[in-house]
């Protein structure tokens, strides 16, 4: 008995206390398109399209309303003039009970509404694209920050190694006469500085963290510890300058919905536009009537059944704008100067892609330098350091030189994941403005 409970303790305690979990990036990409709020809302006004459609497509059905109304006869025993009569001296006022029903003959504005209703629709999908891709390109901008902070971390950390072990030993070469104390000032100097870049680097560790975690839409807690993997691969480019455009033009949501919505302020104008024109719908009422409204002294007379009878009604209603106050053609002005205001839009977009697709395909050239660059450094700092050593193995050289030559291999190594990251980073902003992923632009790793 006192096994199991033991066996039990521990079985909680693992699951209480869960080991670091180690994601990479699609796993994220995927947890943030299941929690971040963004998404959901962007549901929400897909929904609310798909409302506002049905509400148009009505327009073309059947309308049935129950309905109390009053009507009017004329008196059979009236003198009045034939010509002019007065409500309730000359006709009598009676009541109507039943269903009215109203079915649309010709309204030259209904098909346009259920055409931008659908256009509506469309543009919803297309902002949800938008969404996820902005989520995406979050985590992404999210996940590589963190890394190349956490990868400096490390390195900050060893520096300081480097530079504490520089200051004991140039303090213990002073005191042994063998260097002046300017060396000793300036090792002190020195490790101060990397102590303060130490603690930076661990401030913006914390920080890129929290931020990776806000843009999968959690909430970073001790018990969900997450522990991204490193990028190992360099996806390059397979595209022309050129090919980004077009992929852009087809691919790019923000293109896309300029695109349906200058198409919906076009639809808005016809519609607006066929407000000149009559509207024709035909009306039926089926229920019972009375022929007179009783007052207050026969007042139970008006819920007798007997003297109401059944009624069916029909007609046909046609309304046409005679004077509007010019409100109609303000409507209309209303409404082009939307469409003109989307146009230049549009076109302001089309110019601000292409400049965003030169300006991240050119970076990406110029990084990749920047990347061969300072893999040669590198290497030229490991060189070096491997002279320092067998120098200072042979007597012809210093420690602090020998320390000298492995903080320029740090500093190298530091030099090439800020490339290396700067790259991941802009070729995620680039696939983000395209609205593809970085697998169609990208040459196979495999």
């Amino acid at each position: 008995m006192k096994q199991i409970f033991l066996l039990l303790l521990i079985f909680i305690a693992i699951n209480a206390f869960p080991a670091e979990r180690i994601v990479n990036l699609d796993e994220c990409i995927n947890i943030a398109l299941q929690n971040h709020p963004d998404l959901f809302l962007s549901i929400e006004d897909n929904k609310k399209s798909v409302a506002d459609y049905k509400i148009a497509k009505s327009m073309k059905s059947v309308i049935i309303d129950g309905e109390i109304k009053t009507v009017e006869y004329a008196k059979t025993d009236t003198t009045a003039n034939t010509n002019f009569q007065i409500p309730g001296q000359d006709t009598n006022i009676g009541l109507f009970a039943g269903l009215t029903v109203v079915y649309n003959l010709y309204d030259a504005k209904k098909d346009y509404i259920e055409e931008n209703a659908k256009t509506g629709i469309d543009i919803s999908k297309l902002k949800n694209q938008k969404t996820r891709n902005t989520i995406v390109f979050e985590v992404k901008n999210a996940y590589y920050s963190y890394l190349l902070s956490r990868n400096t971390l490390g390195i900050k950390e060893e520096m300081h190694k480097k530079f504490k072990k520089k200051s004991d030993l140039a303090k213990q070469l002073f005191e042994q006469g063998a260097r002046p104390i300017l060396d000793v000032s300036k090792a002190e100097v020195d490790m101060a500085d990397s102590q303060l870049q130490l603690e930076k680097a661990k401030n913006n560790e914390r920080k890129t963290k929290l931020s990776l975690f806000r843009s999968m839409g959690l909430e970073e807690v001790e018990t969900l510890s997450i522990n991204p993997g490193d990028v190992e691969a360099i996806p390059e480019l397979n595209c022309q300058l050129d090919d980004l455009y077009k992929m852009a033009e087809v691919y790019s949501p923000l293109i896309r919905i300029v695109t349906l919505e200058k198409r919906a302020a076009r639809l808005k104008i016809f519609e607006e536009n066929a407000s000149h024109y009559p509207r024709v719908d035909m009306l039926l009422g089926l229920g019972y009537q009375s022929e007179k409204l009783y007052g207050v002294g026969q007042m139970s007379d008006n819920f007798n059944f007997e003297k109401w009878s059944p009624a069916f009604n029909g007609a046909i209603r046609a309304t046409l704008p005679v004077y509007s106050g010019g409100r109609i053609s303000a409507r209309v002005d209303s409404v082009v100067s939307d469409y003109n205001k989307i146009s230049y839009k549009e076109k302001e977009l089309l110019i601000e892609t292409k400049n965003q697709i030169r300006d991240s395909f050119k970076s990406l050239e110029e990084i990749k330098k920047q990347m061969e660059i300072s893999n040669l450094i590198t290497k030229n700092a490991q060189r070096h350091l491997l002279l320092a050593q067998r120098s200072y193995e042979n007597g012809g050289g210093t420690l602090l030189e020998l320390q000298d030559a492995e903080l320029s291999v740090i500093k190298a190594d530091i030099g090439f994941l800020e490339s290396k990251y700067s790259y991941l980073l802009t070729l995620a902003k680039l696939t983000s403005i395209i609205g593809i992923g970085e697998s169609s632009i990208c040459k196979n790793q495999e």
